[in-house]
């Protein structure tokens, strides 16, 4: 009996030990973490906007009062980013939408110009099964369609749309086409880019 106590007790003390040590190497990554996301989201805002125009772009965040937020029901809100050249000429927006996927919630950072037009998009995070819905992120794959169009253009061809959906990944190519056309009719409702008659 005094060997069990001996062996449970050597457990307890092992499993509290590494507890501490966890959360010792938690405190002094997450930081690091946070700040390469935050890194790597500046990153794409950037390539992205350059689509809108060369040269130098300044980002400056919107407050927009009537803007509704149509990623509540994945815990997220709708942030613009306005986009100007170094003149004070305004570009478009940017923004992140949010679409529940298969096995993770897709981001996505799209702009858009001043006439309601996307014109450049980039997955930031998915956590999509790999060769299936994970090919979201391959541009060739999937968000080379993007370009070009308008809220009214995101559906694709299964819901009477004219976007081809990523092989046996309808959730994960809905979940994006969705959330890029419920952003966009966020920001028509809003008055920042013309209502083109996005469907809901």
């Amino acid at each position: 009996m005094g060997e069990i106590f001996k062996v449970g007790l050597m457990l307890m003390l092992v499993a509290v030990i590494a507890a501490v040590a966890l959360g010792y190497v938690n405190s002094i990554t997450s930081p690091i973490i946070a700040e390469q996301k935050e890194q790597a989201k500046l990153d794409a805002m950037i390539d992205v906007a350059g689509s809108l125009a060369e040269g130098e772009l300044l980002f400056d965040s919107l407050s927009v009062p009537e803007l509704t937020n149509p990623y509540a029901d994945v815990d997220q809100t709708l942030a613009v980013v306005s986009v100007t050249d170094s003149t004070g000429c305004e570009l478009g927006y940017l923004f992140v939408a949010y679409g529940k996927g298969y096995s993770s919630t897709v981001q996505t950072m799209i702009a858009v110009n001043a006439e309601g037009i996307v014109t450049g998009n980039s997955i930031l995070f998915q956590q999509e099964t790999p060769g299936l819905g994970a090919n979201v992120s391959n541009p060739e794959k999937f968000l080379y369609q993007f370009d070009g169009l308008n809220a009214s253009g995101f559906l694709l061809k299964k819901d009477g749309g004219e976007l081809d959906s990523i092989t046996a990944s309808t959730i994960t190519s809905r979940a994006v086409t969705n959330s890029v056309r419920y952003g966009l009719d966020a920001l028509a409702d809003a008055g920042l880019i013309p209502a083109l008659g996005g469907a809901q």
